[in-house]
């Protein structure tokens, strides 16, 4: 009776929660148990970026037509490369095979490479300069393909060239056919030894192929095509999965697990990219990483609530009331905004931070008023009173950052601040309702404070030497303080957006990897500008135009599959097929006659050592190459030599195998596409005609730009010089271009909309311009000294870290109210309020955002390390902005 009769001196909100704590708690668990199940059944995440960006946007507007005429073209695209072309070929030719027989998971599987069309008609698309090189280059080596055609081994390669050394050399140099006998000779010495040197650089591993031996080298654009071939993959997309692509990812990823395995494609690497790949890594990765560091947050939080106060009932308290706030929370988003993105997926972390910041200064005022003697249900009610106004305050600054976001035109801005300011609102409630009631469950198992002990945080502290340290300066801290954000003004200005997405994935993620290589290849760039014309003729125009832009390296169209130069061209082509006529090639057959090839290699450098005495005695410009061969083919015999106990034969047929035992295969593939015939658009295959036709006619135009355009400025080139020509232009980098500059934009808005909407709170809240002048304080401070450090350790700001902006300018000005409003409200100077519970409650406050974000730096996704980075920063920089800078001006200023 007397325990209700107590219960009655309380009114108002604590009054109802000191009456029926139970209930209460009841309640909030429940709720939390609800909200916990409506969040794991409708709670989605969306992947895309797409979802993250305004709906009628016109670069989005010209995105959903264009994907309307000619399809989804977000594809997972196989890189597969190998230094054996024919190697790199039957391997997409083979997963080729097996994608396409899964119809379950894939909707379209597109190997250019395998077409016949581009086996008939390849060497058509060859420049001019480059065919005629190639014809050069064959008929310089008809002797020696002729014999290999006939019996593909290193004796017959190394016995046939010594036959045509000593031909040249019993016959003499004065006949005149003995010029084009030495252009042979050297051409095939000259090819051989780079065939061999690579070999021997590869250590052993890598043995020359065709290309490099007979057909001019390693860098004609036929050759790097070959040795990088690309088959897409357009999956069906499950939207019940996380990611709706991703098991046609983990399918892929499979199949070229298998091939890889195979000892047929040893030497072949291949990996995956493309947009569905990366946004799949990027949500697996940072998913990854947001759960452990939201663990590893939850205990650093706990670790320090043990700490500030020192008993494991009020850590117990906090913890609950935060529990209830994160599940309330998540609830709430599920009801109202029904899904999280890749922005608003750190609201779990987030929260942590801000919902356990009201439940500190409660708490601590109660353990403090507790160490005066007083009664704990009225440290209770002392500790919500004292602090109603200003976590009100706090909460409504924090919150009105948050929701300036609405006001944006990026829609995942908007949503994130929908869910922020929905889910400070939920702290509050909890720490008015939960908290107390958990305290007030607890309180009788409470130990009874010792008489006469001190508040917790009230006394200034075991040293007066370290206060006056601390606070016995105001005009130095103040005069140092604006000098250092003086200093902080050049990297304020210096500041840079970083438009590379890539930079946000993992390092050495096999996607981003591969994303690069496609950048840098000319052959298969996979980064391009869509545009589209109306008809052949146009798009025609449009290609001229284009590739006469410095930012453009080359336009690929429909009309881009028929080869240009077509009657000469065809004329070079009949020239070298009636050269190859007698070049006959049978089936390859490991035939290493291992007791022979001594003499045959000792027969072989014998006859070039004689060669080149003869050259350098007449002092023909070929000496120094056949020089350069001999000392080439001396290293490779003392390898030989050193193995010879050991892999000489291993050696020897990886030698013999690399480069002969697919040479029957490429002469009957070369001698194939010499029969190639005019090709007309009416030739051009429908797999490829599909894709660059649209439903109604219109044709589609990839533009690639010359240089990287990952980083912001090359992109903003590339795109501006593009819309001289093309207005509409489209594309993957135009979405980013659009889309960064959209959210940085939005950001920039918002946190002019944020500041001065706490203006606005402060002058409201305090009614002086003099104290919400002072409030702002922690903010211009905090955030100068962050960009400053920033700048010193080379962060710039991203699409993932800027998020973290709205949280630093709500605490920085939320923890500032608490000591104002302490400071104006009681008895004490400035250094007092710092050193009393308010003053801890602040300091802990920052301690426990700082270990909530800076679990983040665990992460191996470099977005999500950035947020922590950021965050953990600006912490720093506003701790040292309550604890020195605000007393110093509070001191200066007085009480007013």
């Amino acid at each position: 009776m007397g325990q209700d009769k107590e219960m009655k001196r309380f009114s108002g909100l604590f009054g109802m929660v000191a009456r029926h704590p139970r209930l209460i708690l009841a309640l909030a668990l429940l709720l939390s148990a609800l909200a916990v199940l409506l969040t794991k059944e409708k709670m989605r995440f969306l992947t895309g970026r797409d979802d993250l960006m305004p709906r009628n946007a016109p670069f989005q507007r010209e995105y959903r037509a264009n994907r309307a005429e000619f399809g989804d073209k977000e594809e997972i695209v196989v890189v597969i490369e190998s230094s054996d072309e024919a190697k790199a070929a039957a391997f997409g030719s083979r997963l080729y095979e097996r994608l396409t027989a899964d119809r379950r998971v894939f909707r379209e599987v597109f190997y250019p490479a395998g077409l016949p069309f581009f086996r008939t008609n390849g060497l058509l698309f060859m420049s001019l300069d480059d065919l005629r090189t190639l014809r050069r280059n064959l008929t310089l080596a008809k002797p020696t393909l002729k014999a290999l055609a006939a019996a593909p081994s290193v004796q017959t390669l190394f016995t046939q060239l010594t036959e045509q050394i000593d031909a040249y050399l019993r016959q003499g140099g004065g006949r005149p056919e003995s010029a084009a006998d030495l252009a042979r000779i050297s051409f095939m010495l000259d090819k051989l030894g780079s065939g061999i040197a690579t070999f021997g650089a590869g250590g052993g591993t890598s043995p020359p192929s065709l290309e490099a031996v007979f057909l001019g080298g390693n860098d004609s654009a036929l050759a790097r095509a070959g040795r990088m071939q690309i088959l897409t993959v357009l999956p069906v997309r499950d939207a019940a999965s996380f990611v709706p692509a991703e098991e046609a990812i983990r399918t892929v990823r499979g199949e070229v697990a298998k091939l890889k395995a195979l000892p047929e494609f040893a030497g072949v690497t291949a990996g995956l990219t493309g947009t569905p790949v990366l946004e799949f890594e990027e949500m697996a990765t940072s998913q990854r990483d947001i759960a452990i560091a939201t663990v590893l947050s939850l205990g650093l939080t706990v670790v320090l609530l043990l700490l500030a106060f020192r008993g494991f009932l009020n850590v117990l308290a906090a913890m609950v009331s935060l529990v209830v706030a994160i599940c309330l929370s998540f609830g709430l988003a599920t009801l109202v905004v029904g899904h999280l993105n890749i922005l608003s997926m750190v609201f779990a972390v987030m929260l942590i931070g801000i919902g356990i910041e009201y439940g500190i200064q409660v708490v601590l005022r109660y353990q403090e008023e507790l160490g005066t003697g007083a009664e704990p249900l009225d440290a209770i009610a002392t500790g919500l009173s004292r602090n109603f106004w200003a976590i009100l305050m706090a909460a409504a600054t924090t919150a009105a950052a948050f929701f300036t976001f609405v006001f944006t035109d990026f829609r995942g801005i908007a949503e994130l601040g929908i869910i922020a300011s929905l889910g400070i609102g939920v702290c509050v409630l909890v720490t008015f309702t939960v908290l107390p009631a958990m305290l007030v469950l607890l309180a009788k198992y409470r130990r009874p404070a010792k008489s006469g002990r001190a508040a917790a945080g009230r006394s200034p502290g075991g040293s007066g030497t370290l206060r006056r340290f601390l606070f016995g300066h105001p005009k130095a801290v103040v005069t140092i303080t604006a000098i250092l954000c003086l200093a902080s003004l050049y990297p304020l200005i210096e500041t840079r957006f970083d438009y590379n997405l890539l930079n946000l994935q993992a390092k050495g993620l096999e996607p981003v990897e591969y994303a690069y290589k496609l950048m840098r290849s000319k052959e298969n760039s996979g980064y391009f500008a869509v545009a589209t014309a109306g008809s052949a003729a146009e798009a025609q125009a449009l290609t001229r135009r284009l590739e006469a832009l410095p930012a453009v390296d080359h336009v690929v169209s429909l009309l881009s599959f028929v080869p240009d130069h077509q009657p000469e061209k065809l004329a070079e082509l009949a020239a070298l097929r009636r050269e190859l006529a007698d070049v006959k090639p049978v089936p390859y057959d490991e035939d290493l006659q291992v007791m022979a090839l001594p003499t045959v290699f000792e027969n072989f450098r014998t006859t070039v050592t004689r060669l080149n005495e003869r050259l350098t005695a007449e002092r023909r410009p070929e000496a120094r190459q056949v020089g350069a061969f001999l000392a080439t083919l001396d290293r490779f015999f003392a390898t030989l030599e050193k193995e010879k106990d050991k892999n000489a034969l291993g050696m020897l047929r990886d030698f013999q195998g690399g480069m002969l035992a697919s040479l029957p295969e490429q002469l009957g593939q070369l001698k194939e596409s010499l029969n190639a015939r005019p090709v007309t658009v009416a030739d051009i295959p429908p797999q490829l005609r599909e894709r660059f036709v649209g439903k109604s006619g219109r044709y589609l135009l990839q533009i690639a730009p010359r240089e990287e355009i990952f980083e912001r400025g090359p992109l903003q080139r590339f795109i501006e010089q593009v819309r001289t020509v093309v207005p509409n232009v489209n594309g993957e980098p135009v979405m980013v271009y659009e889309s960064m500059t959209i959210m940085r934009n939005a950001y920039l808005w918002a946190f002019i909309y944020a500041f001065a909407a706490i203006v606005a709170i402060l002058l409201l809240a305090f009614r002086s311009v003099t104290y919400a002048a002072i409030g702002l304080v922690p903010l211009v401070v905090g955030i100068l000294l962050m960009v400053g450090g920033m700048w010193l350790g080379g962060i710039s700001f991203n699409s993932a870290n800027i998020i973290v902006m709205p949280l630093i300018l709500g605490i920085a000005v939320d923890s500032g109210i608490y000591i104002i409003n302490r400071f104006r409200r009681e008895n004490g100077d400035a250094a007092a309020v710092v050193m009393s519970s308010t003053g801890l409650g602040v300091i802990y406050n920052t301690l426990t955002i700082m270990a909530s974000f800076g679990a983040l730096m665990v992460a191996h996704h470099r977005g999500v390390f950035s947020i922590g980075a950021v965050m953990s920063l600006g912490m720093v920089a506003c701790q040292a902005a309550f604890i020195l800078v605000l007393p110093a001006v509070l001191s200066l200023v007085g009480k007013k």
